[in-house]
């Protein structure tokens, strides 16, 4: 929807750098690039697996077992680079 689009594309800029910044506290000398990246990732995961919780395809806890795991990921790639 053309009337909800801009909206939309600001609420997740804030929600990406919200994500960016907490990522930022555990990891504070990761680029701020690569922080922004990691929260991108990170917040798309959740639309799609929130998406996949939402129409039944997958439980809530497998959902967040695999969000854990990514966030743990994104950390450990955020201290090696």
């Amino acid at each position: 929807d053309e009337v909800l689009r801009e909206d939309l594309a600001k609420a997740t800029l804030v929600w990406v750098q919200e994500v960016a910044a907490l990522l930022g506290q555990v990891r504070p000398t990761a680029p701020a690039s690569s922080l922004a990246a990691a929260a991108e990732r990170l917040t798309a995961l959740l639309e799609g697996l929130s998406m996949r919780w939402l129409s039944g395809g997958i439980g809530i806890r497998h959902a967040r077992e695999l969000m854990r795991g990514a966030i743990d990921a994104e950390l450990a790639g955020l201290r090696q680079g």
